[in-house]
């Protein structure tokens, strides 16, 4: 199954960007693991994260990961975007919190906001903690 999301994923990057793009690297990489030498840390700007937090087991898992792609020193913008689905996920933001400071994304196009807060979806900007 993975395989074929990733198949996708570079397909998308393909079709958006063309052939020669070299600035979107797909790769998998499972939450909790040690970052691959394939995954150029030191040229990620931005991670984009989205429904991530849906596995009470895993959130010390995602936040790691989140802490080993965005070293401390490193200026790296993360928007996150989850679905409100739960109370446990508070104890998500809550451990989160420690690592990084989060906003509220309020500068998208009008209306964006309405529409994807009417499902339930919130966008967050994350900024790692020095």
């Amino acid at each position: 199954m993975y395989s074929a999301l990733l198949e996708l994923m570079e397909t998308n990057t393909r079709l958006n960007l063309g052939e020669e793009n070299d600035s979107v690297h797909v790769t998998e990489f499972n939450w909790g693991e040690s970052v691959s030498s394939d995954i150029p840390i030191e040229d990620i700007e931005v991670i984009l994260a989205a429904d991530c937090v849906y596995s009470e087991p895993a959130f010390p898992l995602l936040v790691r990961t989140l802490c080993d792609v965005a070293p401390l020193g490193k200026t790296i913008g993360i928007l996150f975007a989850y679905n409100k689905r739960r109370n446990a996920d508070k104890k998500f933001f809550a451990k989160l919190k420690k690592h990084f400071t989060n906003a509220f994304v309020e500068d998208d196009k009008p209306g964006e906001r309405e529409r994807y807060g009417r499902q339930g979806v919130s966008l967050m900007r994350l900024t790692r903690k020095k």
